[in-house]
């Protein structure tokens, strides 16, 4: 199945994401009696996006759709743990760096290993800063956890960056960056949230760059349709 004729049942699943996202978001305000439903809502929004990636046939490569798929399914079980009462952020963080080593991975698969270096040094400089806010305040096993987890995150994103520079016509590799550029965003809104200070309108600024974040990514699985040829 080619990504010019996607069958009606996979632009549901990228519909039930949005809803599903977007009840995430207005639903306390709009069913505070549902808030179990609410919270089901969040992993169902990454269930979806991984299964629309999971079912991709005409895939940028086999290979990059399985790493992507198992990123989608490292994010999916630490969108389930963030879930419990108990709140194992530390195991989460761990099931994350799992992720993002799928996703290096892919990207690595489809350019050059870091070839480009200014989306390297523009990610250090991110993580940095969102270090030298968050590590005062933490130690022991988290603060080892919390540093592996952000220089994870920060090579991941600079992978996706420099395999757009090296192939600015890549469909693929224009999603994934911005993808990372975006899950770049959310991570430091909950760690600064967590750690530091209390965000404004949290939910709504971590939750939107995340499910963006995957959306790309799940998409840039997808071949894009060829060019259409007009005479």
């Amino acid at each position: 199945m080619s990504s010019s004729a996607r069958a009606p049942w996979r632009h549901a699943l990228l519909l039930g994401a949005a809803l599903s996202a977007l009840f995430s978001l207005v639903g306390p305000s709009l069913a505070p009696d549902l808030t179990a439903l609410v919270q089901w809502s969040r992993p169902l929004v990454t269930g979806l996006l991984l299964l629309f990636a999971v079912t991709t046939t005409d895939a940028t490569s086999p290979v990059y759709r399985a790493l992507v798929s198992l990123g989608l399914i490292a994010s999916l079980v630490s969108d389930i743990l963030l879930m419990r009462p108990s709140d194992p952020f530390l195991v989460a963080l761990v099931v994350s760096l799992v992720a993002f080593v799928a996703f290096f991975a892919a990207f690595a698969g489809q350019g050059s290993l870091l070839r480009y270096k200014a989306g390297v040094i523009g990610y250090a400089a991110a993580a940095t800063v969102v270090l030298a806010l968050v590590l005062p305040v933490v130690g022991g096993t988290l603060r080892s956890i919390l540093i592996a987890h952000v220089i994870a995150l920060a090579l991941t994103a600079s992978q996706a960056a420099s395999w757009m520079l090296e192939d600015l016509a890549s469909r693929a590799a224009r999603l994934a960056a911005f993808g990372m550029s975006c899950l770049v965003a959310a991570n430091a809104v909950l760690a600064l949230d967590r750690f530091v200070f209390i965000v404004p309108a949290r939910e709504l600024l971590v939750y939107t760059p995340y499910w963006i974040a995957l959306a790309a990514l799940a998409l840039s699985v997808e071949r894009p349709p060829p060019p259409s040829l007009r005479l």
